[in-house]
């Protein structure tokens, strides 16, 4: 995969990322690639919170890059047969 491919491939995810994150009710920081709460930032609360965040966002992130893989192998199994 050439660079340009990687590129595009990450700014895809980012953006699933942060698209997942808005419809949880989350907040991506694009400058950190990191999905916040909305608990108040620099606290003991706020970091527990976007770590359950991160964590609901990567699940459901991976559930629906499994799901498109799936359907990519379906759909290319039947069009063999």
């Amino acid at each position: 995969m050439d660079n340009q491919s990687k590129m595009n491939a990450k700014q895809a995810l980012n953006n699933m990322k942060m698209e997942i994150a808005n419809e949880l009710g989350y907040n991506y920081n694009s400058e950190t690639n990191k999905i916040e709460s909305n608990a108040p930032q620099g606290t003991l609360e706020g970091a527990a919170k976007n770590v359950l965040a991160g964590e609901e966002v990567g699940g459901l992130a991976t559930r629906k890059l499994v799901e498109m893989g799936e359907e990519i192998l379906l759909n290319e199994y039947n069009n063999k047969n």
